[in-house]
């Protein structure tokens, strides 16, 4: 790293459905300006083509914002989840072809690719270790917070998934590295804020006093559901609807009856917000049984973790799906990532990290 002091780097955080994009301005290791921006991209809906016009528009929205242009940032930090759409066959095409998105439109020498060593790897090292690549986000999210609070839990809660990651003297310990290892060890929980589809959480909900098998079908998410109990506002609802429908409480009834095979003229108001009480207690006990199994795993391995647990939460719904559950356990030491972090962007902080876990890394290297 050069020895100037004021630096800014752009972070990515380019998900199947959400791709985020963050930026930070450091100033002699102090964080002097931080913004973010979003889209919403559903990478099984797109062409090849369209994604690095996509990558083009969220950093540029970015830079625009900060009347900045692409040579003045001086790196560009990039973690890549999206490989697991079903848009590519496999997750080494998946990594491949964003890679071939991103250096359409930013300087190669620039791109740093978080790995679940620990490290950023070059371009030509991210496509050789793709599977290192692939959903790395929560390694520098971990690092990051790490450098700020070195002995915690930290719970990433957002639209699809849920994240758990042990963190010891600034490190993560997850025992699992890959997707497949961290569902297998309770550290990856696939269920989230928005994007659940309903039979995901529950084979039946109540009506007429009694309960009554769903629709199999995609009839709603999960969304309607926060929308309906007003976990979410209408603008956190930035998903697309299972129908294609607005984002309107109207449309979420609608939505809502239909996974009983009915329509909101057959329904109370009353009936759909029991319905969706229901569900969003369910879902909150499928999260808890995860919670627990993830801490009865750690506690074997680092008892000192758990004995008096810290935890971080962050995420758009880690209020109402990750707070009130540990609260529920009898848990009161929770942090907020935003506030200790003072970033405060519950939808971007995975991008936010990978740029300061970026700048953090260099600047040990350069010390050393």
């Amino acid at each position: 790293m050069n020895e100037e002091s004021q630096i800014s780097i752009l972070g990515l955080d380019i998900g199947g459905a959400n791709t985020k994009a963050a930026l930070l301005e450091f100033d002699n290791g102090v964080i002097i300006k931080a913004s973010s921006s979003i889209e919403y991209f559903p990478f099984w809906e797109k062409t090849i083509k369209d994604i690095p016009e996509m990558l083009s528009r969220v950093t540029n929205a970015l830079l625009n914002q900060n009347n900045l242009k692409l040579d003045d940032v001086k790196y560009f930090a990039i973690t890549i989840t999206c490989e697991l759409s079903d848009a590519f066959q496999t997750k080494k095409e998946g990594i491949n072809r964003t890679i071939d998105a991103l250096t359409q439109i930013l300087p190669r020498k620039k791109l740093f690719f978080m790995s679940t060593d620990e490290i950023y790897l070059s371009e030509k090292e991210a496509r050789e270790n793709y599977l290192k690549v692939s959903a790395a986000n929560w390694v520098s999210t971990a690092l990051f917070l790490g450098k700020i609070n070195p002995n915690c839990i930290l719970i990433d809660s957002g639209s699809t998934t849920i994240d758990i990651i042990p963190i010891k003297e600034g490190k993560p310990i997850s025992k699992g590295k890959t997707d497949v290892d961290r569902l297998k060890h309770h550290e990856l929980i696939y269920t989230g804020g928005l994007r659940a589809t309903i039979p995901s959480i529950t084979h039946e909900v109540p009506y007429n006093d009694s309960l009554i098998q769903i629709s199999f079908e995609k009839f709603a998410l999960v969304s309607d559901v926060h929308r309906i109990l007003n976990n979410i506002t209408e603008s956190q609802y930035i998903n697309e609807t299972a129908d294609n429908r607005t984002t309107s409480l109207e449309d979420c009834y609608s939505r809502l009856a239909r996974i009983i095979c009915a329509d909101k003229d057959m329904l109370t108001i009353e009936e759909l917000k029991k319905i969706a009480e229901y569900i969003y207690e369910k879902q909150l006990s499928l999260i808890a049984v995860e919670i627990k199994s993830f801490l009865n795993e750690l506690e074997l391995r680092e008892p000192d973790l758990v004995k008096k647990p810290k935890f971080v939460i962050t995420g758009l719904s880690a209020d109402y799906l990750i707070k009130i559950n540990l609260q529920k356990m009898g848990y009161d030491d929770i942090l907020s990532y935003e506030n200790l972090t003072q970033i405060h962007d519950k939808i971007s902080s995975t991008a936010f990290a990978v740029a300061g876990a970026l700048y953090y890394q260099l600047q040990d290297l350069r010390i050393r």
